[in-house]
């Protein structure tokens, strides 16, 4: 008996002293203030929000944490510029980035995960410039001077389609632009836009306009394809995903950043 009791005092001793026993994996993904999918409580503090210790919150960033939580993985977000982020996906440098359009322009160098989140484009002009219709086919840019945001799905989009546009570097400019610089339309993501309007006061001064056969898109996470484990963990997130929609929880955070789900009968 006495040595089973030193045995077991041993055992204990090893659990209690090895690391990662009962410590959760901890990976890092890389955002931008992008209100309301990531927002940088530097930028936009909240006293109400789950403000992570990185100091992010918003609706994909917390359905991310939910998800790899799920999977016993702690995540954290660091920030960097648009462009970077890219380039580091690309190099290999950094596991991910969010939130991230799978487009085919990211297909070579990414993997991408389930849907995360969802967003409509629009083109946003000074109240009624386009008049009362509700939507227009992307061809008609052609006759106005455009704008989008540097290195995001729109730019490619009108580049693919030989429509010319000027970028700029965040949705507070570009809104700037529409009111003040002889700038037509903002080619951008209603949701966020909508977001940055009410948070300007500007919004009655806007209207927004659906685009023909441009319908929601997804908001995902692009893992680096020459990242080590990247595959893995966006199987991980995968399963997490499946979690919090089995649940139901997913769409809660949705409605939380008033984020409409377009797979949910209204």
């Amino acid at each position: 008996m006495k040595y089973r009791h030193s045995y077991l005092l041993c055992s204990g001793l090893l659990l209690l002293s090895s690391p990662s026993v009962y410590a959760a994996e901890e990976i890092v993904l890389y955002s931008m203030h992008f209100p309301p999918y990531s927002i940088d409580a530097r930028v936009a503090p909240s006293y109400e929000a789950d403000v992570g210790e990185d100091g992010f919150y918003g609706v994909d960033i917390e359905v991310i944490r939910a998800a790899y939580a799920s999977q016993e993985i702690e995540v954290t977000f660091k920030s960097a510029p648009w462009k970077r982020m890219m380039r580091d996906v690309k190099a290999g440098l950094i596991l991910g980035v969010v939130s991230c359009r799978p487009i085919s322009a990211r297909a070579p160098f990414s993997y991408f995960s389930d849907a995360v989140s969802y967003s409509t484009m629009v083109m946003a002009t000074q109240k009624g410039q386009f008049g009362d219709q509700n939507s227009y086919p992307l061809e008609k840019l052609n006759f106005y001077k455009n704008i989008v945001m540097a290195g995001w799905a729109q730019e490619h989009i009108l580049t693919r389609n030989n429509i010319s546009y000027t970028v700029v570097n965040g949705i507070n400019q570009g809104v700037s632009l529409i009111l003040h610089r002889n700038q037509d339309v903002f080619m951008t993501d209603k949701e966020s836009l909508l977001y940055v309007l009410d948070q300007m006061d500007v919004k009655d001064q806007f209207s927004l306009y659906n685009i023909d056969n441009i319908d929601y898109t997804d908001y995902s996470v692009c893992f680096s394809k020459r990242y080590e484990q990247s595959k893995r963990l966006r199987h991980a997130l995968n399963q997490g995903l499946q979690v919090l929609r089995e649940s139901g929880k997913i769409n809660a955070l949705y409605a939380k950043y008033g984020i409409t789900n377009p797979n949910v009968d209204s």
